[in-house]
């Protein structure tokens, strides 16, 4: 299946189904549930509402000079830089503005942060769950460091070899905020292409869907929900930079 807009233009020119690994919230934390073909991802997400209604990929905040949405502009995929490091999803942070576009580019620095191998050391682990995951997350969302541990050298359940170093990347990568989501609470899905031993994957996606909070005057990463591939391959945005 491939990503297609409204206009039958390409906006993800991988293969979506191939290798999907999406990560959602459940009791224990990070769950990782594999995908192949038209598969739908294993409903193990924990509790869902059903959206309402669809905000606008607009500025959300307003225009105090405090961090909203002054010089709000579409997502990169590369806010913070190009390096996948703590620094690199601090500054994210940092400098992502109180908007929908401000809440994409923060998810889409956790997801690069996130999603590699090897992992990032405990220390750094330490400092995001401390930094970045809202207040309101469940203690498992916090423990990020006891995650890596648990996965071990296998956090893609196999989608990349045990051990093979890897990271994603948001070239040619999609986004889009899902119903229901409001000024200060906005639900984000993602799909990015591996990069695997240096090389992007012609076939390997990773999708990941979270739930970002406004508080004390930046994004936070509160928890993670299914992704719907349908909607995501056929009404997601196409990031304007990539890396």
């Amino acid at each position: 299946m491939r990503m297609y807009s409204a206009s039958g233009r390409s906006r993800w020119p991988i293969v979506i189904g191939a290798a999907v690994v999406v990560v959602v919230a459940v009791a224990g934390g990070l769950a990782y549930a594999n995908t192949r073909g038209d598969d739908t991802p294993t409903a193990i997400s924990s509790s869902t509402s059903t959206p309402t209604s669809s905000p606008s990929s607009v500025p959300t905040g307003g225009t105090s000079g405090g961090g909203d949405n002054e010089d709000d502009a579409a997502p990169t995929g590369c806010l913070g830089g190009q390096d996948r490091d703590v620094d690199m999803l601090l500054t994210a942070q940092k400098q992502g503005v109180h908007s929908t576009y401000g809440a994409v580019e923060v998810a889409t620095a956790f997801e690069r942060w996130l999603w590699q191998y090897p992992s990032p050391s405990v220390a750094d682990s330490n400092t995001v769950s401390s930094n970045v995951i809202a207040s309101t997350a469940t203690p498992a969302w916090k423990g990020i460091a006891a995650q890596y541990k648990a996965a071990g050298d296998n956090i893609t359940q196999g989608v990349v070899t045990a051990g093979t170093p890897f990271h994603v990347s948001t070239t040619n990568g999609i986004w889009r905020v899902t119903e229901g989501s409001s000024a200060d609470r906005i639900t984000v899905e993602l799909a990015v292409g591996y990069v695997v031993n240096g090389a992007l994957s012609p076939t390997k996606v990773a999708g990941i869907g979270l739930v970002m909070v406004w508080e004390n005057g930046s994004w936070h990463v509160e928890s993670g929900t299914n992704i719907d591939q349908t909607k995501l391959a056929n009404g997601g945005t196409r990031f304007t930079g990539g890396c």
